[in-house]
């Protein structure tokens, strides 16, 4: 299975999500994470930065000659093709390398249970070609009013590549993250968000637990002291990850 995590706006909390899937997966099978944003920050939840320079990365995707190789990164079952900057070029590139990028995408696909894509926060080739290649879309989101705003675009995008390039994609999922119970403002909101997409249970609230864990390179289940935090999070990735634990179950 491959899944993106994706939003075109910043600061909702997407590599979060993104590196809790990678982490939850690998506790019962291998797991390649790529990285599409030029910021790192994936890379940098998995490794420290100094490990993937000069490593095979992932705008070697669009522009290589040969299929980039990922890299081990000494966490159990889990890879990674690395961010790097030439990453920000990408987008400026043709349709055609975008879908060389899908091609190769799904020929790394065939050696892990499970690949998760961070994308970049905007619209372009390498949300396409992530898309074009992926089973399952999520989008994280916060309870704030641009997050209403932004829904149409994001289920446009992902609706035009279902239909153009890969009909193999499911309906977006949504996650909601960094809710805060006391504020009447995300109430409401929430409660919008909820009549227009799929916005799955449980949402996540807003805890220092997370990012204390990101910065260890652990997920906020193991060594940290919130069992609200490891529920919310344990839950959400266990049920965006259905699919991955039917099949298994099946074999």
């Amino acid at each position: 299975m491959i899944v993106t995590v994706a939003n075109h706006k910043g600061g909702v909390g997407k590599t979060a999500l993104a590196v809790h899937l990678v982490f939850r997966a690998a506790e019962s099978g291998k797991v390649l994470a790529i990285d599409l944003d030029a910021q790192g920050n994936l890379t940098s939840s998995l490794v420290s930065r100094g490990n993937a320079v000069g490593r095979p990365s992932a705008d070697q995707l669009f522009t290589g000659e040969h299929c980039p190789k990922p890299m081990a990164t000494g966490l159990q079952n889990i890879d990674l093709l690395p961010a790097s900057v030439a990453l920000n070029a990408t987008d400026r590139l043709n349709l055609s390398s975008g879908l060389q990028a899908r091609s190769w995408i799904r020929e790394l696909a065939k050696q892990y249970d499970v690949v998760v894509v961070d994308c970049a926060p905007a619209l372009g080739l390498r949300l396409t070609a992530a898309l074009a290649a992926s089973n399952r879309v999520v989008v994280p989101l916060i309870p704030e009013l641009y997050a209403v705003e932004g829904v149409a675009s994001v289920l446009g995008e992902a609706t035009a590549i279902q239909e153009h390039l890969n009909p193999d994609l499911k309906p977006a999922d949504f996650v909601l993250n960094m809710v805060i119970k006391q504020a009447n403002s995300h109430a409401a909101i929430t409660k919008k968000l909820a009549s227009m997409v799929n916005l799955r249970k449980p949402y996540l609230h807003r805890r220092i637990a997370v990012a204390d864990a990101l910065a260890e390179r652990r997920p906020v289940w193991h060594g940290g002291n919130s069992p609200a935090a490891s529920y919310e999070w344990k839950e959400i990735c266990d049920g965006l990850l259905a699919d991955y634990y039917g099949r298994k179950q099946d074999e």
